[in-house]
C-alpha cells in the first residue's frame, strides 16, 4: 500500500494530481483545509485542500512483490510502505463520507455521466440542477429518467423541453381543492408556521370565491392571540358582505360550523405556531382532529429554509394536510426548498401567493408554475 499527501487550490486540482501520479485505482482517504504557498519562493498563501491518497502498489505495472514461496501470490506490507493507522476507524468513517459528499459536490459542479456528454444541452441542463440546490435524490430520478426517455425514443429526435422538463413537471402533485371534492359547505382550516400569511391568504380567496366567483363565503378566526390577524379578517368580512364568526374552543368551533351549514365555503382562519413549540401536535389534535369534513391546509413560505419546512411539515403533519400552500414566492429566487418538500411528501400544491393585494396576488398551481418557479434561479 502507497499513500501520499497532495496540496492544491481546490479538490478539482488535487483528484487530477491523485490521478495523474497513482493512477484510477487510487482511493482518497482524507481531505483537509489547508493553507497553501502562491508561488514556488513561497511568498504569500491563500486556502487550500489537503488530499491523502492510497493505492495498492500491487496493481502497478512492473511490481511483482518479493514472494514468500508459498505460490499464492500473497505478500506482507512492508511498514515503510503502510505504516500503523493510530486513526479510531471511526474517524476514518467520518473522514470517508466527508470526502464521498465533496466528491458528490463537485461531480455536481464539474461532472457529468458519459452517456450525457453525447447531449450538449441536456449536459448544461443537468449541471444547472445541480446548482439549483435540487435533491440529489430528485436529480438522480430525473436523470435516470431522461436515459430511459432517450433510450425508448431510438433516432426520433428529441427537444430539450421534452427531456428536460417532463419528469420535473411530474414529480410532484397539484390540486385545485375547489373541484377535488363535491357536497357543500366546504370546510377550509389553513394551518402553519407564525409570520406565513396564513390571514391574508384567507382574505383573497375569501374575495376570489365571494366577488368573483358568487359563493355564500363564511370566515371563522380559532387565532385569539393576535389581535391585528382578528381585526385584519374582520375588515375583510365586512367589505365583501361575509360573516365572522370568532371560536376559541373545539366546541366553539363546531358550533360555528354548523351555524355556517348554509355556506358555500367556510375559510378557518387559525393562531401560527412554531412547530418547535412543546405540545404542539397535541393542541393541534385536540382542537382540529376528527372533525367530519375538515379540510387542512398546511401553509408555508417560500422563503423558509429548507430544515425548517421539514419541521413545519412534522409538526403539522399530525393532521391530514390536503395541500400545501406556497406564499410569498415573489420574495426569493430559490424554490429548491419548497420542490424537495413536494417530491418527498407528494401532498399536492394547491394556490401560490405573491405580493399584498387582495385577491389579485393569489393563483391556482400548476405543474408549469412550479416547475417555472425551481427553475427561474441564477448564478
Amino acid at each position: 500500500m502507497k499513500l501520499k499527501k497532495f496540496l492544491a487550490r481546490d479538490l478539482k486540482e488535487a483528484l487530477s494530481q491523485v490521478k495523474k501520479e497513482m493512477g484510477p485505482e487510487a482511493v482518497i482517504l482524507s481531505t483537509q483545509s489547508r493553507w497553501v504557498k502562491n508561488d514556488h519562493r513561497g511568498k504569500g498563501r491563500h486556502p487550500g485542500v489537503e488530499v491523502t491518497a492510497a493505492v495498492d502498489v500491487s496493481a502497478f505495472p512492473g511490481h511483482n512483490g518479493n514472494g514468500n514461496g508459498n505460490g499464492n501470490g500473497e505478500e506482507e506490507l512492508r511498514g515503510d510502505w503502510f505504516p500503523p493507522f493510530r486513526t479510531p476507524v471511526s474517524q476514518i468513517q467520518e473522514d470517508l463520507e466527508e470526502v464521498k459528499d465533496l466528491l458528490r459536490h463537485w461531480m455536481r459542479e464539474n461532472g457529468t455521466p458519459a452517456w450525457l456528454g453525447q447531449h450538449k444541452e441536456l449536459a448544461t441542463f443537468y449541471r444547472f440542477l445541480g446548482r439549483t440546490g435540487l435533491d440529489e435524490r430528485i436529480l438522480q430520478r430525473w436523470l435516470d429518467n431522461v436515459q430511459n426517455l432517450l433510450e425508448q425514443s431510438g433516432d426520433q429526435p428529441l427537444t430539450l423541453k421534452e427531456v428536460a422538463g417532463r419528469y420535473l413537471m411530474h414529480a410532484f402533485e397539484v390540486v385545485d381543492p375547489w373541484k377535488a371534492k363535491a357536497g357543500r359547505p366546504r370546510y377550509w382550516t389553513f394551518i402553519g408556521p407564525t409570520g406565513v400569511g396564513k390571514t391574508t391568504t384567507i382574505a383573497k380567496l375569501a374575495a376570489k370565491f365571494g366577488l368573483y366567483e358568487k359563493q355564500k363565503v363564511g370566515l371563522i378566526s380559532l387565532d385569539s392571540q393576535r389581535l391585528g390577524a382578528h381585526n385584519q379578517l374582520a375588515a375583510y368580512g365586512r367589505l365583501a358582505g361575509q360573516p365572522l364568526m370568532t371560536a376559541h374552543r373545539r366546541h366553539d368551533l363546531l358550533e360555528a360550523l354548523e351555524k355556517m351549514g348554509d355556506m358555500d365555503l367556510v375559510l378557518i382562519d387559525t393562531a401560527g405556531r412554531s412547530p418547535y413549540a412543546p405540545g404542539l401536535q397535541k393542541e393541534l389534535t385536540l382542537l382540529l382532529g376528527d372533525i367530519p369534513d375538515l379540510e387542512h391546509h398546511l401553509v408555508l413560505s417560500a422563503t423558509t429554509k429548507e430544515s425548517n419546512l421539514t419541521n413545519a411539515i412534522s409538526g403539522f403533519g399530525v393532521l391530514p394536510i390536503s395541500s400545501y400552500i406556497i406564499t410569498k414566492v415573489d420574495e426569493t429566487n430559490d424554490f429548491s426548498g419548497i420542490f424537495n418538500q413536494l417530491c418527498r411528501h407528494r401532498v399536492p400544491v394547491s394556490y401560490l401567493t405573491g405580493g399584498q393585494r387582495v385577491p389579485e396576488d393569489i393563483e391556482l398551481s400548476s405543474r408549469r408554475r412550479v416547475t417555472e418557479l425551481l427553475l427561474r434561479r441564477r448564478h
